[in-house]
């Protein structure tokens, strides 16, 4: 349902990623569009929540969100599979050493 909301939300995005990374995870939470933390993948209220985010939040521009109630969890999309791969490491930050 989760997918299936980020494509109803624009016609053209033709890929969505998910991934689950905890490092970035924690890096993108509540910097990029985030969903409430008391909403779980996989249910109808994650769904409409992806509807909120594309219409409260510059979600379509940055084509990442965090999936707050879905620990490590975070999708990025776009037109194809190579942008959508592109946003994820786009957001990677290096780490400090």
């Amino acid at each position: 349902m989760t997918h299936a909301a980020v494509y109803e939300c624009d016609r053209e995005i033709n890929a969505a990623i998910h991934i689950h990374d905890k490092k970035l995870w924690d890096q993108l939470i509540d910097s990029v569009p985030t969903t409430s933390p008391e909403i779980e993948y996989g249910t109808p209220q994650m769904a409409l929540e992806i509807f909120r985010l594309f219409k409260e939040t510059d979600v379509k521009t940055g084509k990442i969100l965090v999936m707050a109630g879905h620990e490590e969890g975070i999708i990025s999309f776009g037109k194809t599979l190579r942008e959508a791969m592109k946003v994820i490491l786009d957001n990677v930050k290096p780490e400090v050493r």
